[in-house]
């Protein structure tokens, strides 16, 4: 695979390797797409200010989130449906977060039941263990809900 340097090369990849219907499921947007108008137009506004001969062997990017640290301030935000693009789906993208010391955000509309997810982090990642915050799941109207 070539080396991806923006979101833009990611969504042209998916376009090649998805199934129509499930490319235009992702790439798609609610109603009449304005939200995902404005989450594209902010990402135009990041600008990174280049740091020449700065020592950056030592950086901490950790931060909190309601109290719990993770290791950058960077989240994974909700997304329906994603054993459409990868059969292990949430599962995969639970241990990516949990790996990567941050936070997943569970869609309230994905075919997988939030308490399976919890388990399989919490039995089979390491890295849970040995990260310095406890997971945080917060209680959700799915907390009951079974498979």
């Amino acid at each position: 695979m070539a080396t991806i340097t923006n979101v833009t090369e990611y969504q042209a990849i998916a376009k090649q390797k998805l199934p129509k219907m499930v490319y235009d499921y992702y790439a798609s947007g609610a109603e009449d797409e304005w939200s995902l108008e404005e989450n594209r137009n902010a990402f135009t506004r990041i600008l990174f200010r280049p740091r020449i001969l700065i020592d950056v062997s030592k950086i901490d990017m950790t931060t909190t989130v309601l109290g719990f640290k993770i290791s950058m301030p960077i989240m994974i935000a909700p997304t329906a449906m994603q054993k459409m693009a990868h059969p292990e789906g949430e599962y995969a993208t639970a241990r990516a977060a949990s790996a990567a010391g941050t936070i997943m955000v569970c869609s309230s509309f994905f075919p997988l039941m939030l308490n399976r997810i919890i388990e399989m982090v919490e039995t089979t990642d390491s890295h849970m263990k040995n990260h310095d915050a406890e997971p945080c799941f917060a209680e959700t109207p799915f907390e009951n809900v079974t498979e």
